[in-house]
């Protein structure tokens, strides 16, 4: 087996073991110390470990330096290959994830944490383990720093992509001198555009403009805590979509008003009945309030009124304004999860045409006040198929109802 022999190779044998696993990435690390150490016995001894190894690495097609030349002491991203050891890499941090700990087999707590790093050919994760995770902890490590990794080891993940692992040997320069800025890709080179998702992403990074906060809810979980949600939408110059903050994040958001500018990295991705998509902000989401910022006119907020003519197929969130047209039916119903609630439902019209208007819950309560005649303003509504395949509007948690004026 490997381990038996890997320990009769000397550690100034490692480079040239690394310069074969370079160029024939279709060999693991273990084949080559076997061959090395094949040569060396069918030698009967007379090789030394550093003439088997060149001996096999001209009979694999690999070039070795010459004994005055150098080693590349550096690797790219796009050159890694899993079985790699003393790698030493710079590149930027692009995101970092939360810090997750663990027990270890004496009962000992762990703790890992990693970063997406990027360089011009590529990017990849770096694994932090144990005492080395105490330079995020510290905040030494951020989102945007240059780092030179030191001594790490390339290994492949559980989603089958490679990961850089930092252990007790490694070490981390932290904007290394005689590093250029401009040799690696900006931070916003990693950024998804809002118009650009689709339901096929799973998780997505962005950055935009808020321009409707809803207030906190309060719920159950399943396993009886207190739950919390928050709801947004962010803007971009390519589109707009709803965040949904849960739980501890409601709490780290903190005070959020219209116009503030929001980064947030690796949220995920979900699909709601009407085929829109929503960014849910949980546990492996970062997000940071980014300060000082203006508002650039392509991304200002602004009120996208429709006219009834216009919504044609189920979809939203959609802004309307209207009048009241037929007197508010008030009634209890019963929901799919056996639950009682109030729902109030009529008829708004515009100049365009008339719509059935439903609202749910909390909104039930004003729409059975409303009287005909009464002209409101209907934000985050959306639309879907009801009785008789028929369009009407609805109401969700996001949905606010203005009174424009009375009869």
């Amino acid at each position: 087996m490997a381990a038996n022999y890997r320990g009769r190779l000397r550690v100034d044998l490692e480079q040239i073991v690394q310069q074969i696993l370079l160029v024939r990435r279709d060999i693991t690390r273990d084949e080559v110390l076997k061959l090395i150490y094949e040569k060396k016995r069918s030698a009967e001894g007379y090789f030394l470990d550093e003439v088997a190894a060149h001996i096999v690495a001209s009979e694999l097609g690999v070039e070795i330096p010459r004994e005055e030349e150098h080693f590349k002491s550096e690797i790219s991203v796009v050159d890694l290959v899993s079985g790699l050891n003393d790698v030493t890499l710079t590149a930027r941090v692009i995101e970092v994830y939360p810090i997750q700990t663990f027990f270890k087999p004496d009962l000992i707590e762990g703790k890992i944490a990693r970063l997406l790093l990027a360089d011009k050919s590529g990017k990849l994760r770096l694994v932090l383990w144990n005492e080395k995770v105490s330079l995020i902890e510290a905040g030494k490590i951020k989102r945007g720093n240059i780092v030179r990794v030191l001594h790490g080891y390339v290994r492949e993940g559980f989603d089958g992509k490679l990961e850089l692992h930092l252990g007790q040997r490694g070490d981390i320069e932290v904007s290394p001198v005689n590093v250029a800025e401009s040799d690696y890709p900006t931070t916003d080179s990693f950024i998804d555009k809002l118009g650009n998702l689709t339901q096929k992403n799973k998780r997505a990074s962005v950055l935009g403009l808020v321009y409707d906060v809803y207030p906190v809810s309060e719920f159950s979980r399943k396993d009886g805590m207190a739950g919390k949600v928050r709801r947004l939408k962010l803007r971009d110059e390519t589109g707009e979509i709803s965040l949904v903050f849960w739980n501890e994040k409601v709490d780290e958001l903190g005070e959020v008003k219209n116009g503030d500018q929001l980064l947030i990295m690796n949220a995920r991705i979900k699909t709601q009945p009407y085929g829109t998509i929503e960014l849910h902000v949980e546990n492996a989401t970062q997000f940071e309030k980014l300060a000082g910022q203006t508002l650039s006119p392509s991304i200002a907020p602004s009120e996208a009124t429709r006219k009834i003519a216009d919504l044609k197929e189920e979809g939203g969130p959609f802004t309307i304004e209207a009048t009241v047209a037929t007197p508010p039916n008030v009634r209890e119903v019963t929901t799919a999860q056996k639950e009682n609630v109030l729902l109030t439902s009529f008829e708004l019209t515009d100049d365009t045409g008339k719509i059935g208007m439903s609202l749910w819950r909390k909104h039930a309560e004003l729409g059975k006040e409303l009287s005909v005649g009464t002209r409101i303003k209907v934000k985050n509504a959306y639309t879907k198929k009801g009785f008789s395949n028929l369009l009407e509007l609805v109401s969700r948690t996001s949905t606010t109802i203005e009174i424009l004026s009375k009869p």
